[in-house]
């Protein structure tokens, strides 16, 4: 027999459970003020906004769905798309260049609190972030590890490569006090 409370109790439950945080797919914390994630959907909306985000940074060859735009423009979130090609054999790599201009944008500390994120969290912010912990310092078995960890069995022998391969930028586009 249901009494009075375990229904008021079944109720406040359904609450807290409908506003559950959801953070996106292979989310994570690259550093200070810069995340990582494959693409947020509407459920994990309510996560970004309790991060404070200033920037979101796209990196995938194609668009996003209307309401992840709706999102950042309701949000006053600055936008950043950059077309990335993923690495694949034998003539496919990510762009160089490119990659110095995304990393530009991730470093610049105007931009933070930033998320950087592609369609799953696993091969192009693999790389970005694998560049990232290059310019720290990182050792490449370490950097490796990390890339492992987010894509499980979805390696790709070219990401590594295009991470070892990778030479730091000479010149950034922004001051050396903005840079995290």
């Amino acid at each position: 027999m249901h009494t009075l409370r375990d229904d008021e109790r079944r109720l406040e439950i359904a609450e807290q459970q409908s506003q559950l945080i959801v953070p996106p797919l292979n989310f994570a914390m690259v550093a200070p003020g810069v995340y990582r994630s494959g693409f947020p959907n509407e459920k994990s909306h309510p996560f970004l906004l309790q991060l404070r985000l200033r920037t979101i940074v796209y990196v995938f060859d194609g668009d996003g769905p209307e309401y992840h735009q709706d999102f950042v423009s309701a949000n006053g979130i600055a936008f950043k798309h950059f077309h990335v090609a993923a690495n694949k054999e034998p003539f496919t790599e990510m762009d160089h260049a490119q990659v110095a201009d995304i990393l530009a944008q991730v470093l610049d500390t105007r931009n933070h609190p930033l998320l950087i994120h592609c369609n799953r969290g696993i091969r192009r912010v693999g790389c970005l972030v694998g560049c990232i912990r290059k310019l720290q310092g990182w050792a490449m078995t370490a950097i490796f590890d990390e890339y492992q960890r987010f894509s499980g069995t979805k390696i790709r022998i070219s990401d590594q490569e295009f991470i070892e391969v990778f030479k730091t930028p000479v010149t950034i586009s922004c001051k050396p006090q903005w840079l995290m």
